[in-house]
């Protein structure tokens, strides 16, 4: 996010804020009411529509977001914190499902598992070129067992 954005969101958040009353205000710590005002951007204007409720205001994202974790710190009752926690929680499990099931392409669905088996050059002039071919011959179930066997003994 551009610093613009976050500048415009704390002039949202602080002239919003100005409308709490005297109560509510004070619950809010005054260095973090000074951090928004410190760092708003001047030129932006916001202006609230007292006639409508706040939930139809029009606001940026970045404002919405700063605006719900200071009522849930500082002015939620704990029912109303433990809704917004049970809600946090269910919108992350909802947007990782959903993360999951865009990236979970699996890369090596289309390829088949290759178990104890021996690669050996196919042609002995090709090894000085660097595309080399290869043959993969799977080992029997005997060649396996002894395989193992000798690792067991070598150790």
């Amino acid at each position: 996010m551009s610093q613009t954005r976050y500048a415009n969101a704390y002039t949202e958040v602080y002239e919003i804020l100005c409308y709490l009353n005297e109560e509510e205000f004070e619950k809010i710590p005054k260095d973090l009411i000074e951090v928004f005002e410190e760092n708003r951007n001047l030129d932006y204007q916001y202006e609230l529509n007292e006639e409508q409720d706040l939930l139809n205001q029009s606001m940026l994202v970045e404002t919405k977001a700063i605006l719900l974790n200071i009522f849930r710190d500082y002015l939620a009752t704990p029912e109303q914190k433990l809704k917004i926690k049970e809600w946090l929680e269910k919108d992350r499990a909802y947007l990782e499902k959903q993360k999951q099931e865009k990236y979970s392409a699996n890369v090596f669905e289309n390829n088949k598992k290759i178990d104890n088996c021996e690669i050996k050059n196919v042609n002995k002039e090709e090894k000085s070129t660097n595309n080399l071919p290869i043959e993969i011959k799977q080992q029997s179930i005997w060649k396996r067992i002894i395989n193992k066997i000798k690792k067991f003994f070598n150790k």
